[in-house]
């Protein structure tokens, strides 16, 4: 998927997902995730999800020019959730477990309004995106769900917050007890 940042310039979906894996981009790839301890998955996907939902809460919905970006950052958003998901689900930690659950929860019950810009809601919880679909969603409906002050956003932004914090704690912990933590640049 292309997206205009301005009259010459084209960007891929892939550039959004970057600006969300800046801590690692390593840990975005499907290709090298299984390099990673569940634990530093956990803490890139988290921090990921944090940072797409804060570009997610801060888009102007109302500039047309906008409306490439923001369906960019809405395909990168459903990768990060996703892998969010799987790890949060295949971590040790019971607190990451119930943050995944909350997250399905909530995607879960904004089904309907995804389902109206192309986004499914899987029995697993995760997300599948029709791009097409995604880049000919209603602008409206698009701010309905991740704009500023709606209920969905503020409470990913929330439990995206909540898991970083949690995930970093785990990460922190296995640190200092000296498990194996791939720290690839």
């Amino acid at each position: 998927m292309s997206t205009r940042v301005s009259s010459a310039t084209s960007l891929s979906s892939t550039y959004y997902l970057r600006n969300f894996y800046t801590n690692n981009r390593s840990a975005m790839k499907s290709s090298t995730r299984s390099n990673f301890s569940k634990t530093e998955l956990a803490y890139d996907d988290s921090l990921a999800l944090h940072r797409a939902a804060k570009k997610l809460k801060n888009y102007k919905y109302s500039d047309e020019e906008n409306s490439d970006n923001i369906s960019g950052t809405v395909m990168a958003f459903v990768s990060t959730y996703n892998n969010s998901i799987e790890s949060a689900d295949s971590s040790s930690s019971a607190s990451m477990k119930r943050y995944a659950k909350q997250l399905k929860k909530l995607a879960n019950k904004y089904s309907d309004e995804f389902d109206d810009m192309g986004i499914t809601v899987n029995k697993d919880g995760t997300l599948k995106a029709n791009e097409n679909l995604v880049k000919k969603a209603d602008m409206d409906k698009v701010k309905k769900v991740f704009g500023k002050d709606n209920d969905f956003t503020s409470s990913l932004y929330r439990i995206s917050r909540q898991m970083s914090s949690s995930s970093y704690d785990d990460y922190y912990t296995s640190l200092r007890s000296g498990s194996n933590i791939n720290l690839t640049v």
